[in-house]
């Protein structure tokens, strides 16, 4: 890494979703359990999502929940919050992260590994977030913050960077037929392939 370009930051203003089994959708403290971007113990990190269907696949995917019946057990509150930010990376596309020197591939790997390495080292330069595809959802973005962040009301003025107004959106299960847009763990990533096959030249 130490010789590839400095990254570039973007600011976002936008609205993300996510699901929590907590009362508060965002922590201030590290988590417990690694993560695509983060290690335990390490600095608290916040994923997202930009549709209220990717959080319900995310939890699909990571409980392996693959029939209706199945996901019909799973009970959540989905949480809409109003990102503000600068210094994101954005990685939204498998192009974007080859040309900034970043393996396309392990954006949406069943490896974290590589994406936590890059983490610290985007960390390490001021990054304050990174968009990324869906590993769960192809179609959908994910945000993941970097740092901790404390939920404020939904109309509440944001005076820190680390206030996020959020509200609640809707209670209840995850949304029929999404079982079958899953992309779980060991599935090929289809954007992924055609996006590789693009730049093999392949016919």
């Amino acid at each position: 890494m130490a010789h590839r370009p400095e990254p570039t930051f973007t600011r976002v203003d936008l609205v993300a979703y996510r699901i929590t089994s907590y009362d508060v959708p965002l922590w201030v403290n590290p988590n417990r359990r690694s993560g695509r971007w983060h290690l335990p113990g390490k600095v608290p990190t916040q994923y997202l999502c930009s549709d209220p269907e990717a959080p319900f696949a995310e939890v699909l995917r990571h409980e392996d929940l693959r029939t209706e019946e199945a996901a019909s057990h799973y009970f959540s509150t989905v949480w809409q919050m109003r990102i503000i930010s600068e210094a994101i990376v954005d990685y939204r596309s498998f192009a974007l992260a080859d040309a900034a020197g970043f393996e396309a591939g392990a954006l949406v790997s069943d490896d974290h590994e590589r994406c936590q390495a890059e983490a610290a080292w985007l960390m390490s330069r001021g990054a304050r977030g990174v968009i990324t595809p869906c590993a769960a959802l192809p179609g959908s973005l994910d945000l993941t913050l970097f740092g901790p962040r404390v939920a404020v009301p939904w109309d509440a003025a944001v005076e820190l960077a680390s206030s996020v107004p959020a509200q609640k959106l809707t209670t209840g299960h995850p949304p029929s037929g999404l079982t079958a847009r899953v992309r779980y763990f060991g599935q090929s990533y289809s954007q992924l392939d055609a996006y590789l096959a693009e730049v093999r030249g392949d016919t």
